[in-house]
């Protein structure tokens, strides 16, 4: 017997998350993987290394990567730098990849000063 749970919040995570509920909230998993199960209905605001969504996602996505497969539905605005959608998936908003390069590029600028400020 499975048991379906509510989680409602701000999650923060140093590692690899599945999300198995309904999630309502905001998720950040810095340099990590977001799954979403498909027995998942998750309501958020994501920012994570690549998402990865077989259920239901309803809200914001920032991600490297992000794949909604076979199955999923999604509506959301989506920053990203590889978006791949699969046949038979749901997908409603808007991608805005530039925006996704351009804060990559500034991340790694940043990351060189800091090093060059530390030497």
């Amino acid at each position: 017997m499975s048991v379906q749970f509510t989680i409602n919040g701000d999650l923060t995570a140093g590692e690899d998350l599945t999300v198995d509920c309904t999630f309502d909230g905001s998720i950040q998993l810095p340099g990590h993987q977001l799954t979403i199960t498909p027995q998942s209905q998750v309501r958020a605001s994501v920012a994570a290394q690549t998402v990865t969504v077989h259920g239901s996602f309803e809200g914001q996505i920032e991600a490297e990567n992000l794949l909604v497969t076979q199955n999923a539905d999604v509506t959301a605005t989506v920053i990203t730098q590889k978006f791949t959608i699969q046949d038979g998936a749901f997908f409603n908003g808007s991608v805005n990849t530039e925006r996704a390069r351009a804060a990559g590029e500034v991340a790694k600028h940043r990351a060189g000063q800091r090093l060059t400020e530390a030497t």
